[in-house]
């Protein structure tokens, strides 16, 4: 192992380019692509809290507060992170580049934090190194790292919380004080991580309220630790036992004397759900599922034969595995990537330790001749055959986008629309999208969306429609269900399809008045 470490270039040179090639990944055309989804959501709020100091929802067709449609739990919504993004626009544009760099930033934070976080539950810099590359080369944590949304803060402070609670269960205190020595020795805590945990914990939770899924990676772990402890003879099974029953106490608590608050976290939880799509969007990531998913089990176990490391194989897999089941299981929400990112980064650690172990192996075998080659020959090989590399090479990535991508590139619809406009004319549409009719001045009938307690209907159509004697109609494909058929049905019949170039996809465009 000496001869290796001699082999190979220092760790944080390696870290370093690393970080170089994940930075340059996650800014390279980060503008290029148009505002989607929930991104207009998040620009409008950023950029009202910049010019008014209050969260509300700005309306850029007319360059003031929206005071007609706001969406006040929405404007407040993840604000800690939202805040970054408006402190931008004190002086720079808000582009959608410049939006969307609080996002990468941290993603490039994350490398180096997956880093550490994989050598100290591991004790190896190597896994560490594999592990900051993988997620540097990630498919998943490019899109949202390059989306305007608190996904890409959540992952890191979710992932720091995580391990500072393994790190007060698990990780011996190494200090001088005899205080906090004497109550490392009775209970096997080092209290020294509890204020950092408390403090990211609260953090994560005012980034997403995902954090409460940590409730389960906690009762999966302390039980599995609480049966292999208890096979094993050892007395220290009480302390999983105890902290078992501590939790369940504290949830009761909370139950009981905060009613509202556990209110918000089991609202969105139900049982026998089938939501097995979320297998497609955590294998995103990798051109063979399967071979990550067998070198994962493979690093875990690994990991469990070490005696240093069995709590933090447990641990690493219980936190993937409790939110993945929970995602397929027991989550009455719609299904979206965005809602397991957040525990992939665990998988991505247990998969640089099966990638390192394979490595090892390789090593071994060729013990007669230039084994630390072997070593880097094998891990280099993994490297280049684990990651989802073909997705750069499509036709929609994170840097383009055509006609067949599954969102429509807003930017070209509504320049088309802005070339045909005059201030005053009529557009029916979300008008949460109103950023891409920056200073037009059109006057907006919004139709809502999930909010809306009533779907418009084809008398409000037609009312629009004879009252302006031009305007336009935008839907993407999945607006069509805040309308009712009979208001789609009056749009193709009275109104003209836009057939160009610049509207393509899951989008149409109809006009009237031309």
């Amino acid at each position: 192992m000496e001869k290796l470490k001699k082999f190979l270039p220092k760790p944080l040179l390696v870290l370093t380019l690393v970080v170089l090639l994940g930075a340059m990944l996650r800014f390279y055309k980060l503008g290029e692509l148009s505002f989607v989804a929930d991104e207009f959501l998040d620009i409008n709020s950023s950029y009202a809290y910049a010019q008014t100091g209050i969260w509300q929802n700005w309306d850029f067709n007319r360059g003031q507060v929206n005071e007609e449609n706001a969406f006040a739990p929405r404007d407040e919504r993840a604000w800690i992170y939202k805040i970054q993004v408006a402190s931008l626009f004190e002086f720079l544009p808000p582009t959608e580049g410049v939006a969307r760099s609080i996002s990468a930033a941290w993603g490039v934070l994350t490398i180096g934090l997956i880093y550490l976080v994989a050598f100290q539950m591991t004790r190896s810099k190597r896994i560490g190194l594999i592990a900051a590359f993988l997620f540097a080369v990630s498919v998943s944590a490019l899109i949202f790292d390059r989306r305007l949304r608190m996904y890409a803060m959540f992952a890191p402070l979710y992932l720091a919380f995580s391990y500072c609670v393994w790190a007060f269960l698990e990780k011996r205190y190494q200090g001088k004080r005899v205080f906090f020595k004497k109550i490392g020795d009775f209970g096997g805590f080092n209290f020294l991580y509890a204020p950092l945990a408390l403090v990211l914990g609260v953090l994560s939770l005012m980034t997403h309220q995902l954090t409460g899924m940590f409730v389960f990676t906690l009762g999966a772990y302390l039980l599995v630790m609480f049966a292999i402890k208890f096979k094993e003879g050892a007395p220290i099974y009480r302390k999983y036992a105890f902290l078992l029953a501590a939790t369940a106490l504290a949830l009761a608590a909370v139950q009981i004397f905060a009613p509202a608050f556990f209110a918000s976290f089991a609202a969105g939880l139900a049982f026998f759900e089938d939501h097995w799509s979320y297998l497609s969007h955590v294998s995103l990531d990798y051109a063979t599922p399967l071979g990550a998913l067998l070198l994962g089990a493979w690093g875990a176990a690994a990991l469990y034969r070490k005696n240093d490391s069995r709590s933090a194989a447990v641990f690493l897999a219980a936190s993937f595995l409790a939110p993945l089941f929970g995602a397929i299981f027991l989550w009455s929400r719609n299904v979206g990537p965005q809602y397991i990112f957040f525990a992939q980064p665990f998988a991505i650690i247990l998969l640089a330790s099966g990638i390192d172990t394979v490595a090892l192996l390789a090593k071994e075998s060729f013990s007669k001749y230039k084994k630390d080659g072997a070593y880097v020959l094998a891990t280099l090989m993994l490297l280049a055959a684990v990651p989802n590399w073909p997705y750069f090479l499509g036709e929609n990535t994170i840097y383009r986008q055509t006609s067949s991508a599954e969102t429509p590139n807003y930017r070209k619809v509504f320049t088309y629309l802005k070339k045909h406009l005059s201030s005053g004319d009529a557009v029916i549409m979300r008008n949460f999208r109103n950023y891409y009719l920056s200073g037009e001045g059109a006057r907006v009938y919004d139709f809502g969306g999930e909010l809306s307690k009533e779907r418009l209907g084809a008398e409000q159509i037609r009312s629009i429609k004879e009252s302006n004697a031009l305007g336009f109609v935008v839907l993407s494909e999945n607006d069509e269900t805040f309308l009712t058929k009979e208001a789609l049905e009056y749009i193709e019949k009275n109104m003209f399809r836009v057939s160009d170039t610049a509207v393509r996809g899951n989008v149409k465009v109809y006009e009237w008045g031309k």
